[in-house]
């Protein structure tokens, strides 16, 4: 078996780029202040919703909230949000 079918990649894009962030923080891991959950929230169901995803919020701890990301009913990732920089990061 050539190497490249062994390693073959998935066909699709990921959910979630490594390392991605809010569009409500800047790209350097800082909003101007930490988003309370409920803003979090909201900019985590407005980054998935443009994907054409939805989100349910699994546990809120201190500045993190981790997540499912769903496709329908498929789960497709689950996600860590940082409240105080905006960062995503896929945790599946």
């Amino acid at each position: 078996m050539p190497f490249s079918e062994a390693f073959a990649r998935h066909p699709k894009k990921p959910v979630t780029p490594y390392g991605d962030f809010c569009p409500k923080c800047s790209e350097y891991g800082n909003c101007k202040t930490p988003m309370g959950h409920e803003d979090a929230k909201r900019a985590m169901f407005d980054y998935y919703h443009k994907k054409g995803l939805s989100v349910e919020i699994m546990r809120k701890r201190g500045r993190f909230i981790k997540a499912k990301v769903k496709d329908k009913n498929d789960v497709v990732d689950v996600i860590i949000f940082d409240r105080r920089t905006g960062r995503i990061r896929s945790i599946y």
